[in-house]
C-alpha cells in the first residue's frame, strides 16, 4: 500500500510539474506573438520613403585659387551662357556646371576646377 501511494504522489509531482512547463510554453508562445503583432503596426508606420529630391539646371561658379564661389544659379543652359558672356569681359575664371550631372558644361577662359556637389534648398 504505501508503495502504491508513493507512486501516486511521484505521478502527482510529474503531472504539475509537466503542467507548469506547459503553461510557461504557451505564455511565451502568446508573448511572442503579440511582440510580433505590436512590432508589425510600428514598422509600417516607420518606414514611409520619401522621394529622393532631383536637382537640375546649371550652376555658374567663379573657381579660382583664391575662391570657389556659386555665383548663379540657373533653369537653363542658355541662361548660364548668357551670365558667363555677360561677365567674361571681368573674369576669366567663370565656370558652368550641369546640376544634373556634376559635369562641367562652359567656361569663360582658363576656368577650371572642383565640380560642386551640393544639394540646394
Amino acid at each position: 500500500m504505501n508503495s502504491l501511494k508513493n507512486n501516486e504522489l511521484t505521478y502527482n509531482k510529474d503531472m504539475k510539474l509537466e503542467l507548469k512547463i506547459f503553461i510557461c510554453f504557451i505564455i511565451t508562445f502568446l508573448y511572442v506573438n503579440y511582440s510580433i503583432w505590436a512590432n508589425k503596426s510600428e514598422e509600417q508606420e516607420v518606414v514611409q520613403v520619401g522621394q529622393e529630391k532631383v536637382v537640375e539646371g546649371f550652376e555658374v561658379r567663379i573657381v579660382n585659387d583664391h575662391t570657389n564661389e556659386r555665383l548663379e544659379l540657373t533653369d537653363t543652359l542658355g541662361e548660364a551662357l548668357a551670365y558667363i558672356e555677360k561677365y567674361s569681359m571681368h573674369h576669366n575664371d567663370l565656370i558652368a556646371f550641369d546640376l544634373a550631372t556634376g559635369s562641367k558644361v562652359a567656361s569663360s577662359g582658363e576656368g577650371n576646377g572642383a565640380i560642386y556637389r551640393g544639394s540646394f534648398e
